[in-house]
């Protein structure tokens, strides 16, 4: 059996974190020995059963040195010789790791690891854009040539695996990133998991809500989605639940309470913050519904899936119109339209198709993890 390295910044409450956690399950389910790598000691989500050997990290907070050049090669040389020590102290090397955060990324081609996929997560090209769309001339030239320069010297001539087909077009086409090889897998979902820790006792309101859970960033649009709320005038609540782990985060937050403030809707918007098993509150929701402006493959809308929640969403690049297929797919809204996004939120609370096992069924855990070993093995074979 193969010895599977999973590789991820930290373990803060978010749905990269939560993807990697799901490949430890599924890898071990299959007798693989995994192992999680962190930069830093940050763990925020209940882990499943993990011995003590099986979890390391780099550093405790990220920062060898105040120096980001050195520090990154510090980082990326503590990665290469904890790998070789697991692997001089038992007799199987590593078969293959799965990066799953830029830092990782960043630090698996500075260490020359050779066997690595790299899990491409979010669209770069969005990426790119909201960092340049404030400059103009020259600097916008220069910022865009920088970003792509950085993004092409990263993953080009490296294995990339992309969470959705259509962002194989985002890193080739539109980043120009020339892979040594692409291909796409689906997030894997452990579907009795999900729905054995919905039946845990949680602090969910007892009272109908519509449930959006994402961290407090810019372009998981909080402020569109309170907006398409006050339109469509709902008889329930409005649950804004996750993490703040930035200044940025906090400035975001902080905007969100004013509209609310602002909308009249004190006491129609609750924001309980983040909770490490947010699953009874996704199964409980009248509906769960996403307003970002960009994402990879976004996790909670197949988690509320699997739990028998509705869904509504932006129809952003990528992920969100390969989840809601078919008849599904009305309930998609173009980016930044509160008008479209208030109108499915009113359809999706009195007229919802039936959600079947058909839908969801490519997300299955196992399914994924033997697709990844199948992949690796073509790859890496020694």
């Amino acid at each position: 059996m193969p010895k599977i390295g999973l590789l991820i910044d930290t373990l803060i409450g978010g749905g990269a974190e939560r993807i990697t956690l799901n490949l430890y399950d599924a890898f071990t389910e299959l007798g693989h020995e995994a192992h999680i790598f962190l930069v830093a000691n940050k763990i925020e989500h209940n882990l499943p059963d993990i011995p003590a050997d099986r979890l390391h990290w780099l550093s405790e907070d990220g920062k060898i040195s105040r120096n980001k050049v050195l520090n990154k090669l510090l980082l990326a040389q503590r990665l290469r010789k904890l790998v070789h020590g697991i692997e001089s102290g038992q007799s199987q090397p590593f078969a293959f790791f799965i990066s799953s955060a830029e830092d990782m990324d960043r630090l698996t081609r500075i260490a020359g690891m050779a066997n690595v996929l790299i899990r491409y997560r979010n669209s770069m090209w969005v990426y790119l854009q909201n960092k340049i769309k404030n400059r103009e001339g020259i600097k916008r030239k220069w910022r865009n040539w920088q970003f792509l320069r950085k993004f092409r010297a990263i993953y080009g001539g490296r294995h990339i695996v992309t969470v959705s087909h259509a962002l194989i077009e985002d890193i080739v086409d539109k980043v120009g990133v020339r892979p040594k090889s692409i291909r796409t897998i689906y997030n894997p979902f452990n579907f009795s998991l999900y729905r054995s820790k919905a039946q845990e006792p949680s602090d969910y309101p007892d009272e109908p809500y519509i449930l959006y859970l994402a961290r407090f960033e810019n372009r998981k649009r909080h402020d569109l989605l309170v907006r398409a709320f006050h339109k469509a005038n709902p008889d329930c609540k409005l649950v804004l639940m996750g993490g703040v782990y930035t200044k940025s985060d906090q400035d975001e937050l902080a905007m969100i309470r004013q509209l609310i403030q602002e909308l009249g809707l004190e006491g129609k918007v609750l924001l309980p913050g983040f909770r490490s098993n947010p699953y009874p509150w996704i199964k409980h929701a009248r509906l769960f519904a996403m307003s970002s402006d960009s994402e990879g493959l976004p996790t909670v809308l197949i988690e509320s899936l699997i739990l028998g929640t509705p869904v509504v969403s932006t129809d952003c690049p990528t992920g969100p119109s390969e989840i809601l297929t078919g008849e599904f797919s009305r309930f998609l809204s173009p980016i930044g339209d509160a008008d479209t996004l208030a109108d499915n939120l009113r359809e999706a609370l009195s007229n919802y198709p039936e959600i079947n096992e058909g839908l969801i069924a490519k997300y299955h855990h196992l399914e994924v993890a033997h697709q990844y070993i199948a992949h690796a093995t073509q790859l890496f074979r020694r």
